[in-house]
């Protein structure tokens, strides 16, 4: 399951096991692979949580006391507990879905920002999922533009740009972006989403 994770994804998980056995849980629950990734210290994940503010201090004084699965004393490996597995299965998926070879650990945050909890925990910090969400897709989109080389593969970028900026409410810049793919080799397609997204004849 982890063959694709990066250094730093798999720290991040070994840090939400020590968080575990720290506080007494026998399983790994969502939760503490929220406060795995803060605990990493680095990482685009974390990166992108303390722009908003969002320490491992002020989630680990939330979680108190509130934390989800069984309670006990424990040693050794700490297990994923069945919604934390599923949480990982995700973040691969997110990692494809951005055609990232690797899963990260913006992808597990990614992953995180589907899950309820999660998103009750950072209402509670005053936090927009939705721009937590949006600034990790640019963050990722930027770096692969900027590394990227092939023209189809470029077209690609900009199409997925354009596809956030679109569900982002900013449409001159997805019609800006989707223009930049559809005069890009292999861009044909997103003459498509300009005329049946936005309206705009290609």
């Amino acid at each position: 399951m982890f063959e694709r994770f990066t250094r730093n994804a798999i720290q991040a998980i070994v840090l939400a096991q020590d968080e575990c056995r720290s506080s007494g849980q026998a399983l790994v629950g969502i939760e503490q692979l929220l406060v795995g990734l803060l605990a990493l210290g680095e990482g685009l994940a974390f990166e992108v949580l303390s722009s908003r503010n969002i320490t491992l201090a002020a989630v680990r004084a939330l979680l108190n006391g509130s934390v989800s699965g069984d309670s006990a004393a424990i040693g050794g490996e700490v297990p994923l507990a069945a919604p934390a597995e599923q949480v990982l299965v995700q973040a691969s998926l997110e990692a494809a879905e951005l055609f990232n070879e690797s899963t990260g650990t913006e992808h597990i945050l990614l992953s995180l920002l589907r899950e309820d909890v999660v998103l009750r925990l950072f209402e509670k910090l005053a936090v927009s999922a939705e721009e937590l969400k949006s600034e990790v897709w640019q963050s990722l989109l930027t770096s692969r533009l900027s590394a990227c080389n092939e023209q189809e593969e470029r077209s690609l970028i900009y199409g997925q740009i354009g596809r956030l900026y679109y569900f982002l409410g900013r449409r001159e810049d997805a019609v800006d972006a989707y223009k930049t793919a559809l005069n890009l080799p292999g861009g044909q397609v997103y003459g498509q989403y300009l005329n049946q997204c936005l309206g705009v004849e290609a």
